[in-house]
């Protein structure tokens, strides 16, 4: 309890230092994600071939036309939305686009030790507003902290993401950032922030705003039932003791 208030403080002292507003609303949230993907997936801009530059472009239909963007940033300040920007690839695979640092994915794509370790910062910028977008991060060194901040629709400066700074395990760790109840929410950006240079991000998917999100998978729903058994049962037991008690009256 006691780390989970240190981080809380750790983050909104971080907000107030970097002139990043705090939400007087309620808050967007990044958590870990181990439910479904959402219902469109993010694919590279040229399936199975990488597009490199400081910003590369995917795609929300795959083999259509550019409407997600990424820029890669060796340092950014969140304060003036400035930055210094440094090379990034994406490749598609496995259904999902991946954006790296350009030394960590060539020319094997295992590059472990790249030349320079200079990608900490990716902001991740599409054409439609949305309101949940799920991702994976692998960085250098795992266990190092990730902020996550994210843009409104129509806003003027970068909101830390509740639950920020998240512990990163590995690449194949998945996380959200939104608010899966409230279609009307409009995020116009998220960036992801790391203090251990990012070797790659798997996009896997994104939310658009007014749409609906997928329904919870088997398992979910299998939470979901056990629940609704246990009030249930508590109500019957609650049914039986008031008969009891006039029965004794």
């Amino acid at each position: 309890m006691r780390r989970a208030f240190m981080s809380a403080i750790t983050g909104a002292a971080m907000a107030t230092a970097l002139g990043v507003a705090t939400p007087a609303f309620a808050a967007i949230t990044v958590v870990q994600q181990t439910g479904p993907d959402l219902s469109t997936k993010i694919y590279a801009a040229h399936d199975g071939s990488a597009d490199i530059g400081s910003t590369v472009f995917g795609t929300t239909t795959l083999n259509s036309g550019h409407d997600t963007q990424f820029t890669g940033y060796s340092n950014f300040n969140i304060a003036t939305n400035t930055g210094t920007t440094t090379t990034i690839d994406i490749t598609g695979g496995s259904g999902f686009a991946q954006v790296a640092d350009h030394d960590y994915t060539n020319p094997t794509g295992q590059d472990r030790n790249p030349a320079t370790n200079d990608l900490f910062q990716l902001l991740f910028d599409p054409a439609p507003s949305f309101y949940l977008y799920e991702f994976s991060v692998q960085t250098q060194d795992s266990g190092q902290n990730l902020n996550v901040f994210y843009w409104l629709t129509g806003g003027s400066m970068w909101i830390l993401a509740t639950g920020s700074p998240l512990q990163n395990g590995s690449g194949d760790t998945q996380y959200i950032v939104g608010d899966r109840n409230d279609l009307s929410l409009s995020i116009d950006k998220v960036l992801i922030s790391s203090n251990s240079p990012i070797e790659h991000a798997k996009q896997n998917s994104i939310q658009f705003t007014g749409t609906i999100a997928p329904v919870p998978e088997p398992g979910t729903w299998a939470l979901m039932l056990l629940g609704f058994a246990g009030v249930g049962a508590a109500m019957r037991r609650n049914r039986k003791s008031r008969n009891g008690l006039m029965q004794i009256a």
